[in-house]
């Protein structure tokens, strides 16, 4: 769960993403620049070659767009970045804006983040927790909402498991990081907002000093992940998901 620092995190976020869905879409492909996040629950979000990274407005989200049944992203003048939005409905699920900040949405397949960044410590879990419920990561799309702006450490993921119970998500979740030696806390009504979550710690990412915990919690078929260093960035999106 290496996360780095909010200074740092727009030119980690995504660098290896956009060979996965830059490919479809007729994009001119770059090589990136910098190297990707280490091992840990890393925040990722793609930046398309060509797209802005240096001056991304301080002030502006990306609005779903609508289905890609390829996950390749779809051009508008409300999406500068072209990011991909293959479930608006599971970014909706997502704040917009936290701590006063408008967050950037996007949406593609389990299978897809993953190969986004290899090595990131969260996605030796997935495919563990996955087959409790009898999926793989290319039968489960991810959402993530994020700051691209280097003005808050701050990401959010939802995860949807059709078919799959609450209950059933977290507690899996749970033990699949228990069983790959992840201490877990469960706090009940985290910051008095009604949902108990679970704190999970990596303890790579900890002992190498970086951002090591993210807070994870479940409702109907999605599971969310919250990640961040501010507490209050915390409560306020956790009132404001399901």
């Amino acid at each position: 769960m290496i996360r780095r620092s909010r200074a740092t995190l727009s030119s980690l976020l995504g660098l290896a993403l956009a060979a996965v869905f830059l490919g479809g879409c007729g994009a001119a492909s770059a090589t990136p620049a910098a190297t990707p996040p280490g091992p840990g629950l890393s925040p990722r979000t793609t930046l398309p070659a060509g797209s802005p990274s240096a001056s991304v407005p301080a002030s502006g989200s990306a609005a779903p767009s609508g289905s890609a049944s390829d996950g390749s992203p779809s051009a508008s003048a409300s999406d500068p970045l072209n990011l991909p939005h293959i479930d608006a409905a599971l970014e909706a699920n997502l704040p917009s804006k936290i701590g006063g900040v408008d967050l950037f949405k996007f949406s593609l397949t389990l299978q897809a983040y993953i190969a986004s960044t290899p090595g990131a410590g969260e996605d030796a879990l997935y495919l563990p927790w996955l087959v409790k419920f009898s999926k793989t990561p290319a039968d489960v799309n991810i959402a993530i909402a994020t700051d691209l702006t280097d003005q808050e450490n701050f990401i959010a993921h939802a995860i949807e498991v059709p078919g799959a119970a609450a209950a059933a998500l977290s507690s899996g979740f749970d033990d699949a990081a228990t069983k790959a030696g992840w201490p877990v806390k469960s706090h009940t009504n985290w910051g008095s907002t009604g949902k108990t979550v679970l704190e999970i710690i990596d303890p790579a990412a900890q002992a190498a000093g970086g951002l090591y915990d993210a807070f994870v919690y479940a409702k109907d078929d999605v599971l969310y992940t919250v990640i961040t260093d501010d507490q209050d960035l915390l409560i306020e999106a956790l009132i404001k998901m399901p």
